[in-house]
C-alpha cells in the first residue's frame, strides 16, 4: 500500500540530478514484496521458467544427470493461473454493463476502439482493462497505467489535437520502482523502469533491449517534471515539463494478490507431478522372474556342461571346480515366441511390475491440491472485502465471492475515473467522463440474460413515461446483444430506439390497440418495423381481396345446379357454374382449370 509520508526529495529538489542512481532507488515496500512478486509472476506465467525455478531434486542420491532428465519430462501444472483466469472472466463478463457518459470527444471515440483505440493498438477501454490490467491486478495485486500524449506544437490546431490524442500503456508492478504521495494519496514523485529496443541503423530491426528510467515529480510551480535516465544514472536530454497539475499515472491496487496462498500449492503440485512422470516412465517396464531349486543348481555346477576345448568345440566331460564358474549361461530368452520349462512344485515363471499404489496415492493428493487451489483463490477474493457482522448483512455474507468481485470492480472504476480526469486535463477540457461499474457481479449465462430481458420487456407496456420505456429498451439491448455486436452496430441500435415513436412493439398489443381504435394503420405499420409505403400497398391489396370475397358471396349460384330442381331459376345453371369455376378473373394466380378428358 502507498505510504502517506512525504519523501525527502522535496527538500532536495534543487540537487544535481546527475548523481541520482535510479537503479538503486526502490521503495521500502518494493524491497519487502520483491521476493513474493517473483513467486507470483512465475506461478501465473508458468511454463519452463516456473519449472526451472521451483523444480527440486528428490534427494542427494539423485545426481545431476537424472535430475536434468526428469526436468525434461516435467510439466507446469498451471491450476492457480486457471483459477485466477476464472475470476478475471467473471468480472470481464459484466464489463458490457459498465456505463460511460460524458468526457471529451477523443476519449469517447477512443474507448470504443476508434482512432487506434485507447492504447494506439486498437483496444477498447474494456479490452485494455480486461485483457491487460485485470490479469495483472489479480495475480500481482498491483498494476500501473500511464496516460501519455505526443508533444504538441506551441499553438496546436484542432487537427494537431485530434491526431495526437492521449493514449494508455501499462506498467507491471515490478517496474513501479519508487513513489511518494501526499496526505490526499496523490502522487508527488514517481520512478518507473522502462524497456526500450536499440535498433540497427541499416536494417531498422531491433538488436537488443536496454533498461531506462523516468522520474516524474511535481515542481514547485505545480507542474509535472519528467527526467529520463539510463541504467548508469546518466540523464537523457533536459527535463520535460508537462502542463499538468497531476502526475499522469494511475495505480490499481487490491490488498493482496490472489496467489498469496496458492503459489506454494502450485510448487508442490509441480514436484509431485514430476515425481509421478518419472515413476510412470521408469516403472513401465515389467521384468521376468523365475523360481529355482538350489538342488538342481548344484547338479548343474557339478555337471559343468558346455565346456569349450582349446579349439572352441563343446566337450562332454565332468568339470572341475575351477571350470564350473564358466561352464554355463543362465540368461533366458523370453517373449511371445519363446517357451520355458520349469521344475515341478515351483511357481510358474512370470512378468511382474512395481506396485501402482504410490502413484495412485500421489494422483489422489494432486487432485486434492487442485481442488484446494480453487477454494483458496475464491477465499482470497472473498477476503478482499471485510466480512460484515450485522444482521442485515448476513445475506451479503452468503455471497462473499460476489462481494469480493464487486470490490475489485470498484477499484477498476476508481482507476478508470482517474484515467478519464487526466485525459481531460491533457486536452484542457472540463468534460470529465462519468463511469459507473455494475454493483452486482453475479455470473450470467445467456439463459439468465434472456430471463432478465423478458422480465424487463413485460414491464415496458405499463410504464407511463416514454423516456423510461426507451431506457428499459436500451437496457434490454445492452443485456442481450451488447457483448455480441460491434460498437457501430450497437450505436445504431441505440439511435433507432431513440428515434422510435413508440417502444411497445408486441404484435398482440398492437393488434388489440388497432382493433380497439387506439392506433392508426400508419403508426401500427411503423411500430412493427415495416418499410414506408407498405400501408398504401396493403390497402390496395386488401380492397381487391374484399372485392373478390363480396363477388363470390353475392353470386347467384342457382340451387338447381345442386340438384334442387324446385329452387332453380335458370335452365343452364349447371353449365354456367361450370364456366364460372373455370374463370380466372378473381384469381391471383392465373392458370387453366380445365380438367383432362374423362373416361
Amino acid at each position: 500500500m502507498f505510504t502517506k509520508k512525504l519523501d525527502a526529495w522535496q527538500s532536495a529538489y534543487a540537487a544535481d540530478l546527475t548523481v541520482f542512481e535510479p537503479e538503486d532507488s526502490t521503495h521500502p515496500e518494493y524491497d519487502a514484496m520483491q521476493g513474493k512478486w517473483d513467486k507470483y509472476r512465475y506461478t501465473f506465467e508458468g511454463g519452463s521458467d516456473f519449472i526451472g525455478k521451483y523444480l527440486k531434486k528428490f534427494s542427494t542420491r539423485e545426481n545431476t544427470t537424472d535430475f536434468n532428465n526428469r526436468k525434461e519430462i516435467s510439466y507446469s501444472p498451471s491450476h492457480a493461473k486457471s483459477a485466477v483466469i476464472d475470476i478475471k472472466n467473471s468480472i470481464y463478463q459484466r464489463m458490457i454493463d459498465i456505463t460511460r457518459v460524458g468526457g471529451t470527444p477523443t476519449y469517447m471515440s477512443a474507448i470504443r476502439g476508434e482512432n487506434l483505440g485507447v492504447d494506439l493498438d486498437g483496444n477498447t477501454i474494456n479490452g485494455f482493462i480486461g485483457r491487460l490490467v485485470l490479469p495483472e491486478l489479480l495475480s500481482m495485486g498491483k498494476v500501473g497505467v500511464f496516460i501519455d500524449r505526443p508533444i504538441l506544437p506551441e499553438n496546436p490546431s484542432l487537427l494537431d489535437t485530434q491526431k495526437k490524442q492521449p493514449y494508455l500503456y501499462m506498467y507491471k508492478t515490478e517496474d513501479i520502482r519508487n513513489w511518494s504521495v501526499d496526505k490526499h494519496n496523490q502522487l508527488t514523485s514517481l520512478l518507473l523502469r522502462d524497456y526500450t529496443y536499440v535498433y540497427d541503423d541499416q536494417t531498422g530491426l531491433p538488436v537488443k533491449e536496454t533498461i531506462n528510467y523516468r522520474l516524474l515529480k511535481l515542481t514547485p510551480a505545480g507542474n509535472v517534471g519528467v527526467t529520463f535516465y539510463n541504467s548508469e544514472g546518466e540523464t537523457h536530454g533536459n527535463e520535460i515539463v508537462l502542463n499538468l497539475t497531476r502526475i499522469p499515472f494511475v495505480i490499481f491496487e487490491i490488498n493482496s494478490s490472489l496467489l498469496t496462498d496458492v503459489a506454494d500449492y502450485q510448487v508442490a503440485l509441480l514436484n509431485l507431478a514430476s515425481s509421478d512422470m518419472n515413476y510412470a516412465l521408469k516403472s513401465n517396464f515389467p521384468f521376468y522372474t523365475e523360481q529355482y531349486d538350489i538342488r538342481s543348481e548344484m547338479a548343474q555346477l557339478l555337471a559343468a556342461n558346455s565346456i569349450k576345448d582349446s579349439d572352441g568345440n563343446d566337450v562332454d566331460k565332468p568339470g572341475t571346480s575351477s571350470e564350473a564358474g564358466k561352464a554355463k549361461n543362465y540368461n533366458t530368452n523370453v517373449g511371445v515366441a519363446q517357451g520355458r520349462r520349469y521344475p515341478a512344485n515351483l511357481e510358474r515363471p512370470a512378468f511382474i511390475h512395481p506396485s501402482s499404489e504410490p502413484l495412485l496415492a500421489s494422483m489422489k493428493k494432486q487432485g486434492e491440491l487442485r481442488q484446494e487451489i480453487r477454494q483458496l483463490v475464491n477465499l482470497a477474493v472473498s477476503d478482499i472485502e471485510p466480512r460484515h457482522v450485522s444482521a442485515d448483512s448476513k445475506k451479503e455474507d452468503s455471497k462473499s465471492l460476489e462481494s469480493g468481485l464487486s470490490y475489485i470492480g470498484l477499484e477498476l472504476e476508481y482507476g478508470e475515473r482517474q484515467i478519464g480526469e487526466i485525459w481531460s486535463m491533457y486536452e484542457k477540457s472540463k468534460l470529465v467522463p462519468t463511469i459507473k461499474y455494475p454493483e452486482n457481479y453475479s455470473l450470467k449465462d445467456d439463459e439468465t440474460r434472456r430471463l432478465e430481458a423478458k422480465q424487463a420487456r413485460e414491464l415496458i407496456p405499463v410504464l407511463p413515461s416514454l423516456t423510461y420505456q426507451k431506457f428499459m429498451a436500451k437496457q434490454i439491448a445492452r443485456l442481450l446483444v451488447g457483448h455480441k455486436v460491434s460498437n457501430s452496430e450497437f450505436d445504431i441500435i441505440m439511435k433507432e430506439i431513440d428515434d422510435s415513436l413508440i417502444v411497445v412493439t408486441d404484435p398482440d398489443v398492437i393488434i388489440k390497440d388497432f382493433e380497439a381504435g387506439f392506433l392508426g394503420t400508419e403508426l401500427a405499420s411503423q411500430s412493427r418495423g415495416y418499410p414506408k409505403g407498405q400501408v398504401e400497398i396493403a390497402k390496395k391489396d386488401h380492397a381487391e381481396r374484399a372485392a373478390r370475397i363480396v363477388l363470390a358471396q353475392t353470386k347467384a349460384a342457382d340451387m338447381k345446379a345442386r340438384g334442387a330442381e324446385d329452387l332453380g331459376v335458370e335452365e343452364d345453371a349447371g353449365k354456367r357454374e361450370k364456366d364460372d369455376s373455370r374463370g380466372t378473373s378473381l384469381d391471383v394466380d392465373i392458370k387453366d382449370k380445365t380438367r383432362g378428358k374423362g373416361r
